[in-house]
């Protein structure tokens, strides 16, 4: 039988296309309309200011990627430096948040789109075609990762220029009068966007669920994030001031959905052209998203399975594709059950769930600082083996700080959330609660499972594999 295993085809640049597609989501189009009702002309301040938190996740990240080249690293690092069961709860909040709750409503989106340039129906024409959305994605995920790869790339490109044609071509006809006074709700509500705007960098991180097929990845992980990070500044500055510098802040509080980007759009270039425009945009943005989560969190179940945490089948690579298709197919079984989840529970349920997904990867980003802090006195020799190392004071502020950082996110968030909305705005830490929860129940089941067999479960998280 021939050997089952990863095949390292991921370049430098297809992996900051990984993840600016991944990152980027349709979500871009929807959320910076409202928020600049919230801010004001200055909500490009508020994404600016969201990249601190961000530039933490890719310090780490890029040290764990350095110092664990290999599939599903944050999940590796965590079980074998701090916890077994915080790893496991972690993923698996992680995994079952996006494609239970925020994968149906990316898909949701996606035909809602498509809805505007092709009329497709009623509710059941919608429902069909968010689902085929998930199947198709799920199938090139099965093929070899170049297809996957290379689909990312393309689909990508596409919704970069339409970003910065927007931004770019928007800021030449900005009116300078709408963007007085810049602070017309106080700098605190600049701060207060801050958590919605850190939340449109969620997924740099993912470089390093692949690091089994980055090419050369102690030396190109740490390139991956810094570019990609960079970039991301550069396309989210760039369309919220063309945006505030287009409409009036307070009428774009009043705008639903992507028709602020749109509406702003119309402002220089026709406006039929403007709506068709966006629309691919966010077309796009949905796809890459969709795609992108597929492939990264498809390799963390692949860690969670090779390490008997999860069934063994999900450990399976296909000696045909070289991809983890038990793993691929299984995520996208459950972004169809979350499809119909959605449909049961109501969207707006979903989408405070989905708001329990950021939560979900600050709790990781947290547990992952404090893993890498551990690294260099648990295992030294990873520490040395990387090419990207953080020295010094700089090694303890990056990841003290950044577990301090985290820990604060979430905490504000529940606070802000339940201030915002006392009806309501508890149901995402409920959500968030009861992933954690599932997800250690879960691990001591498995391990009482296995201890059982006779397999000590401890035993196979003592040792890290490179796969």
């Amino acid at each position: 039988m021939a050997q089952s295993t990863l095949k390292r085809e991921v370049s430098i640049f297809h992996g900051i296309m990984l993840i600016i597609g991944t990152v980027i989501g349709a979500s871009s189009f929807i959320l910076i309309g409202p928020l600049a009702g919230q801010t004001g002309p200055a909500l490009w301040m508020s994404y600016a200011l969201g990249a601190i938190p961000a530039i933490f996740v890719a310090v780490v990240f890029a040290q764990l990627g350095s110092s664990f080249p290999m599939t599903g690293a944050a999940y590796v690092a965590i079980s074998r430096l701090l916890s077994p069961a915080l790893s496991l709860m972690a993923v698996w909040s992680a995994i079952l948040g996006i494609f239970c709750f925020a994968t149906p409503l990316m898909a949701f989106g996606f035909a809602l789109y498509l809805n505007n340039l092709i009329p497709l129906g009623g509710d059941i024409m919608l429902l069909l075609v968010a689902a085929l959305t998930i199947i198709l994605f799920t199938v090139l995920n099965i093929f070899e990762i170049k297809w996957m790869m290379w689909a990312q790339t393309i689909m990508t490109v596409a919704m970069i220029v339409v970003l910065l044609v927007f931004g770019i071509g928007g800021s030449f006809s900005v009116d300078p009068a709408l963007q007085t006074p810049m602070f017309p709700r106080g700098f605190t509500a600049v701060l207060a966007a801050i958590i919605p705007a850190y939340i449109m960098y969620t997924g740099l991180n993912g470089i390093t669920e692949i690091g089994g097929e980055v090419k050369n990845p102690r030396r190109n992980i740490p390139i991956i994030l810094a570019i990609s990070l960079v970039l991301l500044v550069i396309i989210y500055v760039a369309i919220t001031y063309a945006l505030t510098g287009l409409i009036s802040w307070t009428e774009l509080g009043k705008i639903q959905g992507a028709t602020a980007v749109a509406t702003a759009a119309s402002k220089f270039m026709p406006a039929t052209f403007a709506v068709l425009f966006t629309s691919i945009g966010a077309l796009v943005a949905a796809s890459t998203t969709i795609n992108g989560s597929i492939a990264f969190l498809s390799r963390d179940m692949l860690a969670l399975g090779k390490d008997k945490v999860l069934p063994d089948a999900l450990g399976k690579v296909s000696p045909k594709f070289h991809t983890p298709v038990p793993a691929v197919i299984t995520l996208g079984v459950l972004a169809v059950l979350g499809l119909i989840l959605t449909v049961v529970f109501g969207e707006n349920f979903i989408t405070y769930c989905a708001t329990a997904v950021s939560y979900a990867f600050m709790l990781l980003s947290l547990l992952v600082c404090i893993a890498v802090y551990l690294m260099r006195n648990k295992m030294p020799e990873r520490y040395e083996q990387a090419e990207f190392k953080v020295k010094g004071f700089w090694f303890s502020f990056f990841t003290i700080g950044g577990a301090v950082i985290f820990g604060i996110l979430i905490l504000w968030g529940f606070i802000s959330g339940y201030l915002a909305d006392p009806a309501t705005g508890w149901q995402p830490a409920l959500a968030l609660v009861v992933l954690v929860v599932t997800g250690l129940a879960y691990y001591y089941l498995r391990k009482w499972q296995l201890g059982r067999r006779g397999i000590n479960i401890k035993d196979k998280l003592n040792k890290v594999e490179e796969y």
